[in-house]
């Protein structure tokens, strides 16, 4: 399979990590992208009992640790008695859950965006003031974030506490194959439209830039595909192996 040489305009996202060689949403996973030349890391975020970030993808441990529960029942300190790497193989045996602010702390040396996704708001009051703050307590300049969700109310949420911060709206197939997204709704508060890739065709794109959004499609894990989406003109590739897709030298 001959890699993709993506042009200089094209953004390169990793989907929580390099995470079809590792762990996801791990150091180990965000290592591996940081050290690669990625435009973006994507990451997700929790709420845990204590009120601290973590960054996992599931709102239940069961998954991707060897405990089970729900994320906001456990204290930080409980969840980092938990094993996060063995799941998905032996070698990763005692990798721990992080914290955004570590995520935070590991980025800083590195040219990379962080591309913040909330997981099911709805489970979590106030945590976009969480994580807004958080943002400010560890200097996170706005020009290396960009927030999103599936949900809408926390994006208008966050817009309207704050303008410093881009927000992406994620779209579901499942919520939008039948329908186009109101893109003019969206663009009233969001720079970034993120849909499921199966949703990009090119009538997508283009009503999405004639109202000045961005579009990231997500997960892509197919070069047939991300041909197809590089050639419909979209911004960037959410993908689980921009190692396995993409000539990143």
């Amino acid at each position: 399979m001959q890699k993709i040489k993506p042009d200089e305009e094209l953004k390169i996202i990793a989907h929580r990590g390099f995470n079809i060689d590792y762990p996801e949403n791990t150091l180990l996973a965000y290592k591996a992208a940081l050290n690669a030349s990625v435009d973006m890391l994507e990451i997700d975020v929790h709420l845990t009992k204590d009120q601290e970030l973590v960054v996992i993808h599931d709102d239940k441990i069961d998954r991707t640790s060897n405990g089970s529960g729900y994320v906001k029942d456990y204290t930080l300190d409980e969840l980092k008695s938990y094993d996060f790497g063995s799941w998905k193989d032996s070698t990763f045996e005692g990798t721990h859950i992080m914290t955004f602010g570590e995520v935070v702390k590991l980025i800083q040396a590195y040219d990379i965006t962080l591309l913040i996704e909330i997981k099911k708001p709805s489970q979590y009051p106030n945590i976009e003031e969480i994580l807004l703050r958080e943002l400010k307590e560890y200097r996170l300049y706005p020009e290396r974030v960009i927030i999103q969700s599936f949900d809408e109310k926390s994006m208008q949420k966050i817009a309207e506490i704050t303008q410093e911060y881009e927000l992406g709206l994620l779209l579901s197939k499942k919520k939008y194959l039948m329908r186009m997204p109101n893109f003019n709704k969206i663009a009233k508060y969001c720079q970034y439209v993120n849909p499921n890739y199966q949703l990009v065709n090119r009538k997508f794109v283009e009503r999405a830039y004639l109202h000045g959004l961005q579009v990231l499609p997500y997960t892509v894990n197919d070069i047939d595909e991300i041909r197809k989406l590089i050639d419909l003109g979209v911004d960037g590739i959410i993908t689980d192996g921009p190692n396995y897709y993409f000539d990143l030298d």
